[in-house]
């Protein structure tokens, strides 16, 4: 499928346009025995891509066991009730977030550990776009996955004091990262999957832009 990305064996992005030059992404996990999701897109998402995605590389959509949503927002959690019905997955979200997403299995906080497909990830509390805002850290593989939290150019998406924010992307400076993975193609630099020294750039030139509103 022309909307697939692949970044490691295990690790897939599925990449819908929004409108022209825009997407927003949905990330599996794929393990040995069970597939994690990282947000389910729009309500046909599943349908149109992700499902497609797992069946195309020979597993079953009930080896889908958890699904982490990072925030709130449409694009990230309107395609859970499709995984509900279709796969095993149980929704895990911020426990900020809960009230405004129905059918949540697990409340995540700061420092909470979830395994997706073989991977373990630590759960980074990054409030400033949602209060709830989360991002997924991979410290043996040195992935970070930020949904909306880092939103260079788009200062529309700093929903919250911009303090809260700054605070927020200052705090992520601290991790060792290679790959990291976002939710759309932000600006600069126009993509959503950025590598080493490129991360460090794009989240000071947040901050930047942050400060300057």
């Amino acid at each position: 499928m022309s909307n697939i990305r692949q970044i490691a064996n295990d690790l897939f992005i599925v990449e819908e346009e929004m409108r022209p030059g825009w997407f927003f992404s949905v990330v599996v996990v794929f393990g040995e025995n069970k597939i994690g999701g990282i947000d389910t897109g729009f309500e046909e998402t599943p349908e149109n891509s992700v499902f497609p995605l797992i069946v195309e590389q020979g597993r079953r959509l009930d080896e889908v066991d958890l699904v982490v949503n990072t925030h709130r927002d449409g694009d990230h959690i309107r395609g859970n009730s499709s995984f509900k019905e279709k796969t095993n997955a149980l929704i895990a979200i911020h426990k900020m977030e809960v009230e405004a997403v129905p059918n949540v299995d697990i409340q995540l906080d700061d420092g909470s550990q979830v395994e997706l497909g073989d991977r373990i990830f630590s759960v980074i509390h990054t409030p400033g776009h949602r209060p709830g805002s989360i991002c997924l850290y991979d410290s043996k593989e040195k992935v970070l996955i930020t949904g909306d939290s880092v939103c260079g150019t788009r200062e529309d998406l700093i929903r919250m004091d911009k303090n809260i924010y700054i605070d927020s992307l200052q705090n992520l400076m601290q991790y060792d990262v290679e790959t990291m993975i976002m939710s759309h193609p932000f600006e600069p630099p126009s993509k959503n999957v950025l590598f080493g020294d490129e991360i460090m750039e794009f989240i000071k030139d947040s901050i930047e832009i942050a400060e300057n509103l």
